[in-house]
């Protein structure tokens, strides 16, 4: 299930230029607001939370240095294949429509259920927000996480394992078909920072080929890691499939 979370700054507002982590509080604190028991499985460590979001869109966003300004009207989406994570979520947002994100004061305009693609056994998908991979490292006898970039093989493996993973919790069963290649068209290299830590990730358009139940575990819930702090969304951009994307 995908919605749309509308935003008006009735004054021009500045947020930090890394704003992932103050989006990701107030969805939390949204959620918490309507449904705790809900809230308290989400809080739970070293879980996957089967949602994600988009990167905050706005006609009028102005960087400078580690921040911007953005005025007027801007959105962000979200995406999650569990029906009672969106819904608390939209009644949270709904119950208070002021939206602090950081110290940037938003009103909620509007929330509009978006149309989702039937997704088949092959398609191009575009980042809404950056794709996140890790592995393990052992340097001088201490494992290291180490984010990983496409040009490295181990960026696809992982990503094919961390969907396996997230349909098995989520179905408690295996896929029928785990296969999946990724061909990357473009990719942006980006360096987000959540709290006191960078990660690196990669805004990209891709194709993506084979198990139909891979490819739309990944639609719904993200790809890649560090979904429930804005990583790994994804749209379809086949041309027969946009209009489908923007309903």
């Amino acid at each position: 299930m995908r919605v749309r979370f509308s935003l008006l700054a009735q004054t021009p507002q500045i947020l930090p230029i890394n704003y992932n982590y103050y989006i990701a509080s107030v969805i939390y604190r949204k959620i918490e607001s309507v449904n705790p028991d809900l809230s308290f499985l989400l809080h739970k460590p070293n879980t996957i939370k089967f949602f994600t979001f988009s990167k905050l869109m706005a006609r009028k966003r102005k960087p400078f240095g580690d921040q911007i300004c953005i005025e007027g009207r801007a959105y962000f989406d979200f995406t999650s294949p569990k029906k009672d994570i969106v819904v608390s979520l939209v009644e949270g947002m709904l119950q208070e429509p002021n939206i602090k994100i950081a110290n940037a004061n938003f009103v909620l305009e509007e929330v509009k259920v978006l149309r989702e693609k039937e997704i088949c056994g092959k398609e191009i998908f575009s980042t809404l927000s950056p794709i996140s991979v890790t592995t393990v490292k052992v340097e001088d006898g201490y494992r290291k996480i180490v984010d990983l970039y496409p040009n490295e093989p181990k960026f696809y493996e992982n990503i094919r394992k961390n969907l396996i993973k997230k349909y098995r919790l989520l179905y408690g069963e295996e896929p029928d078909d785990a296969d999946l290649e990724i061909k990357v068209r473009r990719a942006k290299a980006k360096r987000i920072k959540i709290k006191d830590t960078f990660h690196r990730c990669v805004e990209m358009v891709f194709e993506a080929s084979g198990s139909k139940e891979l490819l739309t575990i990944g639609y719904q819930a993200g790809f890649g890691e560090r979904n429930s702090m804005g990583f790994g969304m994804v749209k379809v951009v086949n041309g027969r499939s946009r209009r489908a994307e923007e309903g």
